[in-house]
């Protein structure tokens, strides 16, 4: 009678540290966040061809002289950030090129969450330009030193910005086009606490200091 009671006990244990485990194995897969949609690149490449060429080019690298920025290489967090901002009217962009930008954002195929995904899915992984048009090539020292105590924190010393985050790559784009951007510089980071404003006199250094930057993947 005894061996019974013991080799009962011992099935009902066995049964009790099986519930626990089954328990526990559906509490953590509960706790655990569902994947997120994935991109699609090539879809975005599509949705690029049609609407973007005309501005920032076949190979999506802008144009310095029209103050157009290379978009290829940029981190994919950066990217759909800017586009959601761009679609959704909070990002006005220059007077230049904003409404263009708006216009084609607004396009029905491009303006939904999973057509921007796979348009900075697609960028992101593009090869950047190989040179980007760069300033006069005064005071580069003086511009390093200034990009390096003002801005190196958070878009990284050698300017690639910050995968994962919504930090833009500054190294290796258009002189001009960055130049624009530094003028603007409260309106595009928005106070942001912690953030030192540049001296008007390191502007034009700063922003010839990173056009003359190596972009990361560069095209061959």
């Amino acid at each position: 009678m005894a061996t019974r009671r013991v080799v009962g006990w011992r099935f009902v244990l066995a049964g009790a540290a099986l519930l626990c485990a089954a328990l526990l194995a559906t509490r953590s897969a509960a706790s655990e966040p569902a994947p997120g949609p994935v991109a699609d690149p090539e879809h975005g490449k599509v949705l690029y061809l049609q609407h973007c060429v005309p501005c920032h080019g076949a190979r999506a690298w802008g144009d310095g002289p029209r103050e157009i920025p290379a978009l290829a290489a940029q981190p994919e967090a950066y990217l759909a950030a800017q586009l959601t901002r761009f679609a959704s009217g909070d990002r006005q962009g220059s007077a230049m090129h904003g409404p263009a930008m708006r216009d084609t954002l607004a396009a029905t195929d491009v303006n939904r969450a999973p057509a921007i995904r796979d348009l900075a899915a697609y960028l992101a992984r593009a090869p950047a330009a190989p040179r980007a048009e760069p300033g006069a090539g005064r005071s580069l020292d003086a511009g390093r030193s200034a990009y390096l105590r003002g801005c190196a924190a958070c878009h990284g010393e050698d300017g690639t910005g910050a995968v994962g985050a919504a930090t833009p790559r500054l190294g290796g784009q258009h002189y001009r086009y960055l130049l624009s951007r530094l003028r603007e510089f409260g309106a595009v980071h928005r106070g942001e606490p912690g953030t030192p404003a540049l001296a008007a006199q390191d502007l034009e250094a700063v922003a010839d200091y990173l056009s003359r930057l190596s972009p990361p993947h560069t095209a061959p």
